[in-house]
């Protein structure tokens, strides 16, 4: 169990890699069609789709897993402050089981489209015509990766609920005085 999760890890941290190249990408894009449109005049016709279309969605959906292992989703955790570790676990692996088949489904279904969109050749009219399937094809990347993320902490939960070695820590708890990094604003 724990090599899988060492595995969706390194998935993670290759994709959290190529997040922040697309995120530099997207930076110097615009930062460069700006100065084409302000100085010479000149906008780049693709930056706008290119930016919008492929690059803003890669970086989510590179993001999405690692965000989750993280604990860095919105969540509310305000029980967590007044139950047990074990009622915890039994959040984590509730939270896993009601999660994990709805990325799965939302990975099916946009997994179908972007095949489809492949096969039809389907494109967006414009200067340039980009293909769909490639920007569609980013969402069942990213929500596999975490439904596989969601199994493997359910998993995880389950065998700490029953007694075997933590293999996933939970979250720490902050103070509503304390930034997430555990510092004082004090």
């Amino acid at each position: 169990m724990s090599v899988l999760i060492a595995a969706i890890g390194k998935v993670e941290a290759l994709l959290a890699l190529i997040a922040s190249v697309v995120l530099f990408a997207i930076m110097g894009i615009v930062a460069t069609d700006v100065a084409m449109r302000y100085v010479f005049n000149h906008p780049f016709g693709w930056s706008y789709d290119l930016v919008s279309l492929y690059l803003s969605l890669a970086l989510f959906y590179f993001c999405l897993s690692r965000t989750y292992s993280a604990h860095a989703h919105v969540g509310v955790d305000i029980l967590h402050y007044y139950v047990s570790t074990r009622t915890r676990r039994v959040f984590g692996l509730l939270s896993c089981l009601v999660s994990a088949p709805l990325f799965a489904a939302i990975a099916i279904v946009t997994l179908r489209r972007a095949v489809a969109a492949f096969f039809e050749q389907d494109v967006i009219e414009g200067a340039i015509e980009w293909p769909t399937w490639a920007y569609i094809g980013l969402a069942p990347l990213g929500t596999a990766l975490l439904t596989l993320r969601l199994l493997a902490d359910g998993a995880a939960h389950a065998v700490t609920l029953f007694g075997g070695p933590e293999l996933i820590p939970l979250p720490p708890l902050a103070r509503s005085d304390e930034g997430l990094d555990g510092a004082s604003f004090e």
